[in-house]
């Protein structure tokens, strides 16, 4: 999972930020997946109807909004820039805001406009096969419509917001637009504890590992995981400046009563942060751990070495001794001197076994 997180981002930023170098400011370029078509999803809803399809074109996508109802517009795929710039200029975005809505890299960040509020934030959430997908979001509130920007067209983490829209009693389908740019924030967020979750459970198997059995190659994952965690603090740490700001915001689209619910949203990312500082503290002291175990475990075979050599070391003198070539040597012509050297050599060794578990040493 870490090893995912940290080389798929790196590849990406090199490969963006390379091919960008001299182009003019404002210059709508995408650098992603280009053969996946543009699909993009039309949900209109008021108290009392729901309505779902897809078109292919950012017209009849727009043609959808109406002021009786709310209208939420997912572009899937940002390749085709002629329809992009399409929606651009019906909501009057100047080239510099698309450029930030095409740039998959940008950092998250909130545009108070005139009649528009433009969020850039990160989706992160893991896929159907369990791999780690960080995903390039744009939303744009307007009145009575919401424009969201997605990478590609596939999984995402709304699922939860359709399902509950579908549903008439739901409070998304009484309240108007800006709550429904709240409850897409805060699946976001919500999906950010789930990985904050696995990161945790990957924390904690390391530790455990650590303290029972340290292998030599836990320092590479040690790495893995403070990458992943640099990772997600710069992902996910902007995303309090963002709900903060659109909280502090006095923008007529954003409702008093909404407020409160950006209110607590941002409460929640503050959470996550400062989790997020948490677990990289803990991860470099994971490091330091590392190397103590590893001493520790290097120590305890020095010693049980130092032991053995210690005790094979008047076995060694006796033998010796018994090994040179002496004419005059009154032991070797008793019968009973052999059997004799061995049961000194056993009880040496035994005494010396029994004298080091007592001082707890082996």
């Amino acid at each position: 999972m870490s090893k995912n997180i940290a080389l798929t981002a790196k590849k990406k930023r090199k490969t963006n930020r390379s091919k960008k170098v001299g182009l003019p400011a404002g210059s709508l370029v995408y650098f992603g997946n280009k053969e996946k078509p543009i699909n993009i999803e039309v949900i209109t809803y008021n108290e009392s109807s729901y309505s779902v399809k897809k078109v292919q074109w950012a017209e009849e996508a727009l043609s959808s909004i109406a002021d009786n109802k709310v209208t939420w517009i997912n572009v899937n795929g940002l390749n085709n820039i002629e329809e992009i710039k399409k929606l651009g200029a019906y909501t009057q975005l100047n080239n510099l805001l698309l450029e930030d809505v095409l740039d998959t890299e940008h950092r998250p960040k909130v545009e108070i406009l005139d009649d528009h509020i433009l969020v850039i934030i990160k989706m992160l959430y893991y896929g159907k096969d369990e791999q780690f997908i960080s995903e390039h979001l744009a939303l744009l509130l307007g009145k009575n419509y919401l424009i969201t920007f997605q990478e590609s067209e596939g999984e995402d983490v709304f699922e939860p917001v359709r399902k509950r829209l579908q549903n008439a009693d739901t409070t998304l389908r009484k309240r108007p637009v800006d709550y429904l740019l709240f409850g897409l924030l805060d699946t976001i967020v919500d999906n950010y504890f789930v990985i904050l979750d696995k990161v945790s459970e990957k924390i904690e198997s390391i530790e455990d590992e650590l303290i029972i059995h340290p292998r030599e190659d836990m320092i590479s994952e040690i790495q893995l995981l403070k990458k992943t965690a640099i990772f997600l603090q710069k992902s996910i740490m902007p995303s309090r400046e963002v709900v903060n700001k659109i909280e502090k915001s006095a923008h007529y689209l954003i409702d008093t009563d909404t407020k409160h619910y950006f209110k607590d949203l941002h409460d929640h990312t503050v959470q996550i942060v400062e989790t997020l500082g948490t677990y990289r503290d803990i991860l470099w002291g994971l490091t330091d751990t590392y190397m103590g175990a590893m001493s520790n475990k290097m120590n305890n075979i020095m010693r049980l070495l130092t032991l053995i050599s210690t005790i094979f070391i008047p076995l060694t003198f006796i033998v010796g001794v018994y090994g040179m070539n002496f004419k005059y040597m009154p032991e070797l012509e008793v019968w009973w001197a052999y059997p004799l050297v061995w049961l000194v050599m056993i009880g040496i060794s035994v005494g010396m076994i029994f004298y080091f578990r007592r001082k707890k040493w082996l």
